[in-house]
């Protein structure tokens, strides 16, 4: 399925490394695995009797290094000072095998009465925190070194606060929504050290959910857009949605990165889909007389989205549950069940976006990836699929034999409507290589309609994984966070993993340090012969390699509109571009041969023709003892579907053979990969003399002027 392989299927070769057990639910078998070392982080509580009091934990924020966990609890840790009955902030650190537990207070100890604390957000070393104040006034406060700060104090005139804040992993800023005085939510910063909090992104519309990247330079956040359009609705209100933007403090910059405007759901238009496959006279029978009878039409362009009739369902947009923003501030990822995909790899099959899908927009190279997948839309495969997951559960009155003919026509029957949520929100880790989503899976038969559990995805291999199943619905895992570098991920549990038993009324806080590691080459540095995740292997230093007499150089083709990619990239930074793209095909071919990136040159000779002559790329290896291997090697994994490089971030979307390309539905097809041996000496003219080290051209579709030197050259 497109852009990942779900390792949930490999239990029989996982099971070294899971814990699993089976529990009877009825006359079902529930199967519960995990990966990696998992352990609690937040704990019951107990009166002076020893009796289990009800003493919920959720909302968990991971520390940069993993070690340590920011969380909402009713707990008290044994502080006979604090009451059972609040909601307050709380840090756990030293859950992992050889470290020391301890848990310490985060929010104010001397918490007003009827006032609890939730939403909490921390700096990489959690010495600085924000989270929302309910009741009382309903305010932000922002934690560091034992003061507390009602952030709307230094907001003059503002109304309430709202409940979402977040603070850089610097803890240097932190950013929060709260409404106006014209009582309209907006996103502010402000230094944590003080100072006045700025409005950023000057706009009217409604916005929330802001993310900011490590230095707290770049804020993701929603804005609400409206529309007034009575094909979608006859609400006096209109239509809204929101849309994700990116606003820059060091240059003042605000960009829109998705474009959802005239890709929602249409009843109008699905209304005449229905009059097409079912007849007007019979729509009429069936009450269903014009398209206000399909109240909002949702149901109806999930079932259309599914058969791929319409690119998406166009119903969820980005408002719910907002985005996440890398420490750099190049990857934004979100979730929505618009179609907003770009680009993607050669051979993965268009897949339908009728749930919520998880998305990752690119700002350095402008692409937008889908990284879920629920099935090829309109394919028997994926209408059997629909079935098999919705319809056990489904009401008696939606199954086969029972759904009326009224609602087989809107597409509400159990094996029409996809009922599944293959991602409900996420969060991608500091480095920008791993993200962290929870969902139920759909339309995997290994998993649970209703039943979420933790996945790991992988950037740079395209690889998800399953980082928990428990096959029952009432033991879900949400609200996952992750760790800087992707190897811890933590959750709200409705499941006991140490006690392997139902904790549905009393939620806790569990965590999985996963192995992340290479076992292609014993030489790197993280070299580990079965890792939880594959990645790519680290070297020390990326040593290059010294040059030989003869250099092996492999021409590669793209897909994809290099004027399209260059439009999408905000804040004007296109220039560049190239050099760019060439450093992305230089990773993976890299990760995918297992060397260190210092032994690849890639250069960019036609960049300036890319936007009419399409992308292509020249991959030299530049090593006397192994060039010519590394080649034949590249050239091998190209001719097969099936080798890593085809899920390198974005080698993936190589061209191919024209057969290949046709057996796979992928896109258009070119001439293969060509291949060169010739000598490593470049003809560098006057001025310039061949490089010691890669040089890379760094010319851009925007036509920067040629460098001083051609590639592989530097001035004498």
């Amino acid at each position: 399925s497109p852009n990942f392989r779900y390792r949930e299927s490999e239990l029989g070769i996982m099971s070294a490394r899971v814990l699993s057990l089976f529990a009877m639910m009825g006359s079902a078998r529930a199967v519960v695995s995990t990966i990696g070392q998992v352990r609690q982080v937040s704990f019951e509580a107990y009166d002076q009797m020893g009796e289990a009091l009800d003493a919920d934990s959720r909302d968990v924020t991971v520390t940069n290094d993993g070690d340590c966990f920011v969380y909402t609890s009713e707990s008290i840790h044994g502080n006979a000072n604090l009451s059972i009955d609040d909601w307050r902030i709380w840090k756990t650190c030293g859950v992992f095998e050889g470290q020391t537990l301890t848990h310490t207070l985060v929010s104010n100890p001397a918490q007003p009465a009827n006032v609890d604390y939730y939403f909490a957000q921390a700096s990489g070393d959690a010495s600085a925190a924000c989270f929302y104040e309910t009741k009382g006034s309903k305010d932000v406060i922002l934690a560091t070194g034992g003061t507390f700060q009602k952030l709307s104090n230094n907001v003059v005139g503002a109304s309430r606060a709202y409940a979402h804040c977040d603070i850089s992993k610097t803890g240097d800023v932190v950013v929060f929504e709260q409404k106006d005085i014209n009582g309209t939510y907006r996103i502010y910063r402000r230094p944590t050290e003080g100072g006045p909090a700025v409005i950023i992104g000057p706009k009217t519309e409604k916005a929330g959910w802001p993310r900011t990247s490590s230095d707290g330079d770049r804020t993701v956040f929603m804005s609400e857009q409206k529309i007034y359009d009575q094909t979608l609705t006859t609400r006096s209100s209109g239509s809204s949605w929101d849309e994700a933007w990116v606003h820059e403090h060091s240059t003042g910059d605000t960009a829109q990165i998705t474009s959802l405007a005239g890709k929602m759901c249409n009843r109008t238009y699905v209304y005449e889909l229905l009059v097409a496959d079912f007849g007007a006279d019979n729509l009429t029978e069936q009450g269903l007389t014009d398209p206000s009878k399909l109240g909002n039409a949702g149901s109806t362009c999930q079932f259309y989205a599914a058969k791929g009739v319409i690119g998406g369902a166009g119903t969820i947009d980005l408002g719910d549950n907002g985005a996440s923003i890398s420490g750099d501030g190049r990857f934004v990822v979100f979730g929505t069940n618009y179609d907003v995909a770009t680009i993607r790899g050669t051979y993965e099959a268009k897949s339908a976006v009728s749930a919520r899908n998880a998305f990752i927009f690119d700002s350095s190279l402008g692409l937008t990836w889908q990284i879920t997948a629920e099935g090829v839309a309109g394919s028997a495969e994926y209408a059997k699929q629909i079935e098999a997951f919705c319809c056990p559960a489904a009401p008696s009155s939606k199954k086969r034999g029972a759904c009326s003919r009224k609602n087989e026509m809107r597409g509400l029957c159990c094996w029409q409507r996809p009922c599944g949520h293959p991602m409900v929100a996420q969060q991608i880790s500091t480095d920008g290589k791993s993200i962290v989503l929870w969902g139920d899976g759909f339309p995997s038969a290994n998993r649970t309609n209703y039943d979420y559990d933790v996945f790991h995805y992988h950037i740079p291999t395209s690889v998800m994984t399953g980082v928990t199943t428990t096959m029952n619905k009432d033991w879900k895992e949400s609200y996952a966070d992750i760790s800087a570098r992707g190897d811890v991920v933590a959750w709200t549990s409705a499941y006991d993993f140490a006690k392997k038993e139902s904790i549905k009324q009393t939620n806790q806080i569990f965590a999985s340090k996963l192995a992340l590691g290479c076992s292609l080459n014993s030489e790197a540095l993280n070299y580990l012969p079965s890792p939880d995740v594959e990645t790519c292997c680290e070297f020390e230093a990326q040593a290059q390699s010294m040059v030989g007499d003869t250099c092996h150089e492999v021409r590669l083709k793209f897909h994809g509109q290099a004027d399209e990619m260059l439009a999408s990239i905000p804040f004007g930074r296109g220039v560049g571009f190239c050099s760019r793209y060439a450093d992305a095909v230089r990773d993976d071919v890299a990760c995918s041969l297992a060397i260190p990136s210092g032994h690849i040159d890639v250069t960019t000779e036609s960049c300036a023709s890319w936007g009419a002559g399409g992308i292509e790329v020249d991959v030299r290896f530049r090593s006397s003892d192994h060039a010519e291997a590394w080649s034949a090697q590249l050239i091998a994994q190209i001719k097969d579907p099936s080798s890593r490089i085809w899920s390198g971030y974005i080698t993936k979307t190589m061209r191919a053979h024209a057969s290949q390309e046709s057996a796979s539905g992928g896109g258009l097809a070119d001439s293969p990969v060509t291949y060169t041996a010739k000598s490593c000496a470049p003809d560098c003219g006057g001025g310039c003399k061949p490089a010691t080290t890669p040089q890379r051209a760094s010319r851009s579709l925007l036509f920067s002027a040629l460098p001083a030197c051609p590639p592989g050259c530097q001035p004498k």
